[in-house]
């Protein structure tokens, strides 16, 4: 099903400005040197519909580059980032994107599952800076699950941070993000079933990737790989643990929100 939306294509470029990396250093506001600004790549490319081109739930409307999957909720499962090069800036981004997979799968808490997988490649002056395979997920409301616990061992703690209606409204600015889930309370407690706003997973990732970044100064992240696990809520903590090469995010109960890998 969807054969037709595989291998679709989608180029989109835009100058990254050193304002707009200026913007994206104060939302995350880490106290801390960010020599590499990881995650300003999600800024930039993004695609500018007009807003009658956007679905009642803020995403873009299904059907033209993404398929028509009938399933209400849309949620970022997760993405693998390769970084061959520093994103330069006051020069063009170009992205090329791509849907390389359609998965279908079923879920005793969700149903039917539709996985969607797209590549993305980002070049400035026709040299490829980094690339990304991002996995959407298409699902029905889950009922609620409980969260997976995590007993900490042999793991350094990097930090702590509670996300606040301000950064998830910012954020959600600079990426050009309108799912309403990060900004619209109602709407995400009527309308998706969720007890708070969400915090964006592509933030926590930033906030992650920067921290462990900031704690090896003489080497370059090479990659980086994240997978939500649970949702992250609006005025709750992140408390963030990393070791040689994974990192966990927990929330203030000691539930696994993201986990992700690492390699310099």
């Amino acid at each position: 099903m969807y054969k037709e939306w595989l291998n679709k294509q989608e180029t989109t470029k835009e100058l990254l400005t050193d304002s707009l990396a200026s913007k994206f250093e104060n939302t995350l506001s880490l106290g801390i040197d960010l020599p590499n600004l990881l995650g300003l790549h999600w800024c930039v490319t993004q695609p500018g519909e007009p807003r009658s081109n956007l679905s009642k739930d803020g995403h873009i409307k299904r059907g033209n580059f993404f398929p028509p999957i009938e399933l209400p909720q849309r949620m970022w499962a997760s993405s693998k980032i390769n970084f061959y090069h520093k994103l330069i800036f006051n020069e063009e981004v170009e992205r090329n994107s791509e849907i390389v997979k359609i998965e279908l799968k079923e879920s005793k808490n969700s149903g039917e599952l539709y996985f969607v997988y797209l590549k993305h490649n980002y070049f400035q002056k026709k040299e490829l800076i980094l690339d990304e395979t991002q996995t959407l997920v298409y699902k029905n409301p889950s009922l609620r699950k409980e969260s997976l616990i995590e007993k900490i061992d042999n793991n350094e703690k990097l930090f702590e941070i509670v996300p606040d209606n301000l950064m998830l409204f910012r954020f959600s600015a600079l990426t050009f993000n309108s799912h309403r889930i990060h900004y619209d309370k109602d709407y995400a407690l009527n309308e998706e079933n969720y007890p708070e706003l969400v915090v964006q997973g592509p933030l926590i990732a930033s906030i992650a990737m920067n921290l462990i970044q900031s704690k090896n100064p003489k080497k370059d992240l090479k990659n980086f790989e994240f997978n939500i696990v649970s949702p992250s809520y609006v005025n709750n903590g992140l408390h963030i643990y990393a070791n040689d090469n994974s990192v966990k995010v927990l929330g203030d109960e000691n539930q696994i929100l993201m986990s992700g890998l690492y390699q310099f």
